[in-house]
Formats: C-alpha cells, structure tokens, sequence
C-alpha cells in the first residue's frame, strides 16, 4: 500500500531507512515551484534517482538527495515494490549512503559562512593530490571550466548542480590546493614571474663582476 506524507512529520533519513531497508519501491519527493524527485530503492541499495523523467548521474543523485534531506517540508509518495530499471543502476548501500549525507551535511552547517562568493572566479592549480569521492568525481567534471577559470555559478549552470554543492565542492578544492580564486592565482603567477627575473639580472650581475 502507497502511504503519503509531509517531510515535516517524516524526515527523508526516517523515510528511508524505515521502507528502504525492509523492501523496495520508489519514493517521490515534491519540490517548491513545482517537479520533483523519484528515488527508486531496492534491497537496502538505492537502484536511481530521477529529476522528473531524467535519470540523474551519480554527482547529481547526490546533489538531489541532500536538498531532499536539507527540506523541511514537501509532500512525499512510496509505493512498494520492486523499482523499473532506469539504465545503469547506482547500487548505493543505503545505510552507508544516509549516513555520509548526513555527515556532510553537518559538515556544510560548519563551512556555510566560509563557502566562496557564487561569483568568485577559481582557476585550476592541479597539484598531485589525492581525492576522496565524492569531491574526485566533481573535480572530474567541472576540471574543464575550471582550467579555463569559472565561478560557482557557471560550473553549477554548466553541470546541472545546486549552487550550494559546487561551492561546497569548490571550498574543499581549494583546501586541497586543487583551484585557486583567479585574481590570487594571477598575483601569485605574476610575482614568481617578477622573482624569476630578479633571479636572473643578479645572476648575470654577478657573472659579469666574475
């Protein structure tokens, strides 16, 4: 039997973990404005995440499921049941999967007042770091604009990302040493350039002397 509801009387982490991990079905969440979100969830695993009709990349689906999990409030449908197949199935370990959403999540209520301005311009610096996911899937995805250098808001337009996300990405990067806010990046380029050349007229001072 399908049972209704409100995130204000059944939060998604409640909704969840009760249904998902006891059977399968598809949940649909209401979004302000209008559309919404399916999630089709099948042995304890989420099997897809849908934006209307579209199916969502992984990066997306996790996007999608963390403004699910922030809503205070929104209609929801489940309906039990084995979820259709909607191409390549994500086979998230549910319990795992709800438990990094929440632990990023009271991350981001930490570094809320530190993200980036969604127009600050970050250039890529690529150092050899290793990244977890799934910070290396969106540095994968938005490394195009990036070595161009972009804001927050055009990497977010240019991948189909909430805002909040890229620039949370966008701060643990720049943490990381992986981009660099462009005018500081120009900066620090133009005074190595400028030491490079003191560098060399000493050293052709100094030879000269010799």
């Amino acid at each position: 039997m399908a049972i209704f509801g409100n995130l204000k009387d059944i939060p998604f982490v409640d909704l969840a973990g009760r249904r998902g991990r006891r059977r399968g079905g598809r949940a649909v969440f209401g979004r302000p404005g209008g559309g919404g979100y399916a999630v089709g969830l099948e042995g304890g695993r989420v099997i897809y995440v849908r934006k209307g009709l579209r199916p969502l990349d992984p990066l997306q689906a996790r996007s999608a499921l963390l403004e699910v999990l922030r809503a205070q409030e929104g209609a929801f449908e489940f309906a039990p049941g084995s979820p259709p197949a909607e191409g390549t199935p994500l086979n998230w370990p549910l319990e795992r999967l709800l438990l990094s959403l929440t632990n990023v999540e009271d991350e981001r209520a930490v570094l809320r007042p530190h993200l980036p301005d969604p127009r600050t311009r970050f250039q890529a610096v690529e150092p050899e770091v290793w990244l977890e996911e799934p910070l290396c899937s969106f540095w994968e995805r938005a490394r195009p604009w990036l070595l161009k250098g972009a804001s927050g808001e055009e990497v977010a337009a240019a991948l189909s990302l909430e805002l909040e996300d890229v620039l949370y990405y966008l701060h643990k990067l720049r943490l990381a040493g992986k981009v660099w806010p462009v005018r500081a990046y120009r900066k620090e380029g133009a005074d190595a350039e400028r030491k490079g050349l003191l560098a060399r007229l000493l050293k052709s001072l100094l030879g000269r002397r010799g």
